[in-house]
C-alpha cells in the first residue's frame, strides 16, 4: 500500500489575501508543509511578516485586474509552474440594504467577485497546458443568509456557483476547482460581533460546537484541496463552520 501524504513539497501556491487571518494561516500552513509560497496583500507593510515567515510577498490590489494576471505569470516563468491558486481576498460590509451607495457595492462585487473570476482566468490561461488546481475561499453566507450582509450573501453564493461552472469547463483541461465555506472565524471581519457580549451570545447559542472558529481551523481543509489526495474532487465546497449551517 501507497504511503498516504498531503505532497505538497516543492510546489508552488499562490494565496491572495495572505497578509492576516485565514489567509495568513493557510499560507504558513502550506510553507510548514513544503511548499513554495506566495502570499499578497494590499500594503508594503500588511506583508512585512511574510519576509521573515518563509512566505514570499508580493502588493497585490486584487481591483487591478491586470496586475494580478501579470503576478501570476510571473510566478509560472520563474518556477514553470503554479500548482495551486488560492482565492482569498475579500471585503465585507454591515451596512442595511437599504443604504447601500454605488461605490461600496461595486468594491465588494470587484473584490469578491470579479477579481476572483479574473485570478481565475489569468491563472487558467497560463498554465492551460499543464493543468491547475484552484481553491476559492467562500462563506456560509454563501449558502444561508444573515442580516447586515445582503451584498456580500450574494458575491459569495456567485463564488459557490462560480467554483461548480468553472469545475465543468475546465475538467478537460485537468483543472480542479473547489470552495472552502469558511463560518464566522475570529478575525478581523467578525470584530464588530465580538466587540459586544450579546452578539457572541447569541452567535455561539446559533453554533453546535459553542463556539467562533480560528483561522487555524481551515488550513486541513486548504492543505487537502491542494494535494492529491483530494485529487477525484472538483467543483464541490467544503463546509467549516462549527455546525452552524446543519440546522
Amino acid at each position: 500500500m501507497s504511503k498516504v501524504s498531503f505532497g505538497l513539497e516543492g510546489k508552488t501556491i499562490l494565496v491572495t489575501g495572505a497578509s492576516r487571518g485565514i489567509g495568513r494561516s493557510i499560507a504558513e500552513a502550506f510553507r510548514d508543509a513544503g511548499a513554495n509560497v506566495y502570499g499578497t496583500g494590499t500594503r508594503t507593510e500588511s506583508i512585512q511578516w511574510m519576509q521573515d515567515g518563509g512566505v514570499q510577498g508580493r502588493v497585490l490590489n486584487v481591483q487591478e485586474f491586470e496586475a494580478g494576471k501579470e503576478l501570476i505569470q510571473e510566478i509560472v516563468k520563474q518556477h514553470g509552474s503554479l500548482d495551486c491558486l488560492v482565492n482569498n481576498a475579500g471585503v465585507s460590509s454591515n451596512t442595511p440594504a437599504s443604504g447601500f451607495k454605488e461605490d461600496e457595492v461595486n468594491k465588494i462585487m470587484d473584490t469578491n467577485f470579479k477579481a476572483l473570476f479574473f485570478l481565475c482566468q489569468a491563472y487558467y490561461k497560463a498554465q492551460r497546458k499543464q493543468g491547475g488546481n484552484i481553491i476559492n475561499v467562500a462563506s456560509v453566507l454563501g449558502m444561508v443568509a444573515t442580516m447586515l450582509a445582503s451584498v456580500y450573501c450574494g458575491t459569495k453564493g456567485a463564488v459557490l456557483q462560480l467554483t461548480r461552472a468553472l469545475a465543468l469547463e475546465w475538467a478537460g483541461s485537468n483543472f480542479r476547482v473547489n470552495a472552502i465555506c469558511p463560518g464566522f472565524i475570529d478575525t478581523d471581519m467578525t470584530a464588530g460581533i465580538k466587540a459586544k457580549d450579546n452578539l457572541m451570545q447569541q452567535m455561539n447559542a446559533q453554533i453546535p460546537m459553542k463556539r467562533m472558529g480560528n483561522p487555524q481551523d481551515l488550513a486541513g481543509a486548504a492543505l487537502f484541496l491542494a494535494s492529491d489526495l483530494s485529487g477525484y474532487m472538483t467543483g464541490q465546497s467544503m463546509v467549516i463552520d462549527g455546525g452552524y449551517t446543519i440546522h
